[in-house]
């Protein structure tokens, strides 16, 4: 089967965890139901996920030698009141309006792609959920606390 037919297959899943995310947005670096729910879906499929400050998650995946490529997803939402009429809508006045809700379920999407390819994966793959994308401070704080490294990381994408 193709990558393409894999995540097909897998499309309502991943749908399923955006509009989960999408009804608990939280702020900054302050995402503890969103941080505690990444780790779950990730502990479901196989991975010994770890914290990275209070709310930034990263898990890897691969033999562990070689290069080391990073995929980030951002997981914080705005201080914005949600008026849209959907089922799976905010209620705490704040919302995933820019899509973050999105970007961490497509990376969970690509953890269960990457987990069914796991004896594939020559280096490594290290999945980063990070907080406080909207004020430019998760990013720092976990480079600060080592996200680069244990594995070094090689290259990485957004």
């Amino acid at each position: 089967m193709s990558l393409y037919h894999e995540a097909e297959a897998i499309r309502e899943t991943i749908i399923a965890n955006r509009r989960h995310l999408h009804q608990i947005p939280e702020l900054s670096l302050d995402l503890p139901q969103t941080a505690a729910y990444v780790e779950e879906k990730l502990k479901e499929l196989g991975y010994a996920p770890q914290r990275i400050g209070d709310c930034g998650v990263v898990a890897t995946i691969g033999k562990g030698e070689g290069k080391c490529f990073l995929i980030r997803a951002d997981m914080d939402a705005l201080p914005v009141v949600e008026d849209a009429d959907i089922d799976f809508k905010s209620t705490n006045g704040n919302m995933h309006a820019c899509g973050h809700d999105c970007h961490a379920a497509m990376l969970l999407g690509a953890a269960q792609i990457l987990k069914a390819h796991e004896q594939e994966i020559e280096g490594t793959v290290k999945l980063m959920f990070q907080p406080a994308e909207e004020t430019m401070e998760g990013a720092k704080m976990m480079v600060a606390r080592g996200v680069l490294e244990n594995p070094h990381v090689d290259a990485a994408m957004g």
